[in-house]
């Protein structure tokens, strides 16, 4: 028996990420996006899928896979890449994929005057990044003069989009970023598209698109195997959240004991405020 599915497919698993932004047949979608995003005062009016996998310059190296690969008519170079699960070391590995690209652009021989073409990265988070009091939906990162403020250099730049961060309701949405975003927190949730995004043609046609039902067999089990990986990524996700959390409340409460021992306030008025033993109180008071 096929397990039942939502209306939409949701955008956020890998199925539904490249199936949404990473297929010629409709560009438009990452056109769309990629426009909302850093197109400015010149739109992007076309991209190129290149090989997602780009080879290290030796065996040993290790090859660097991204979610999506895009040209650029002007020679850029953007990598988009979708995270779901919190990473150490994320803003590294970021920086990795892009210096990858730079790198690759070096030319051998001596007629190389060392000209580069930009790379942009843009990376989609579905989790909270860095461990700091104020989340921003959005970061962009480039190459600073820390004396001027001003652009060192424009050839290397990152984006950092929070998905859990997007707080708005569909009709608070007024650009088309904010509603790109919100189709990525929201699809898999939805019936139709909200009437608001629905006056926009690109946003009518992925209502026809990403439709579960509108997918073919083959396409059906891929994505059904894709949400299900996604699922336990992100059951995982939360048990170690929840993990850290309680080891993180269980720290606190041990420092704090520890502190109102040493300022003399009594073994019972301790055990009373934390509902424990006078014993576990004096455990605190042997380490």
């Amino acid at each position: 028996m096929e397990e039942i599915i939502s209306t939409y497919i949701n955008p956020l698993t890998d199925f539904g990420f490249k199936f949404i932004f990473g297929r010629d047949a409709d560009k438009e979608f990452i056109l769309s996006f990629l426009n909302a995003l850093i197109g400015g005062k010149t739109p992007i009016e076309s991209v190129t899928f290149i090989d997602k996998e780009k080879k290290g310059e030796s065996k040993d190296d290790r090859a660097l896979i991204y979610d999506l690969h895009c040209l650029l008519a002007d020679g850029s170079k953007i990598i988009v890449e979708m995270q779901n699960r919190y990473q150490t070391h994320f803003d590294d590995r970021a920086l990795y994929y892009l210096a990858g690209d730079i790198i690759a652009q070096g030319e051998k021989g001596e007629g190389w005057d060392y000209s580069l073409t930009p790379v942009y990265g843009v990376f989609l988070m579905n989790f909270e990044w860095r461990n700091v009091e104020e989340q921003l939906l959005r970061e962009d990162v480039c190459l600073v003069n820390m004396q001027t403020k001003k652009v060192f250099s424009d050839k290397l730049s990152m984006t950092f989009l929070k998905i859990p961060m997007m707080d708005k309701e569909a009709d608070d949405c007024k650009t088309t970023l904010e509603k790109w975003l919100y189709l990525l927190k929201h699809m898999e949730t939805m019936e139709a598209i909200p009437q608001t995004f629905a006056k926009d043609p690109v946003f009518r046609r992925l209502g026809k698109v990403a439709r579960y039902a509108a997918l073919n067999e083959k396409e059906k089990q891929a994505y059904q195997a894709s949400l299900k990986a996604y699922r336990d990524g992100y059951a995982i996700a939360e048990t170690e959240r929840k993990l850290g959390r309680a080891e993180g409340r269980a720290e606190a409460r041990q420092e704090s004991i520890r502190i109102m021992l040493s300022f003399g306030i009594p073994e019972e008025q301790i055990a009373e405020k934390y509902g424990i033993s006078v014993e576990e109180i004096r455990k605190f008071e042997k380490r």
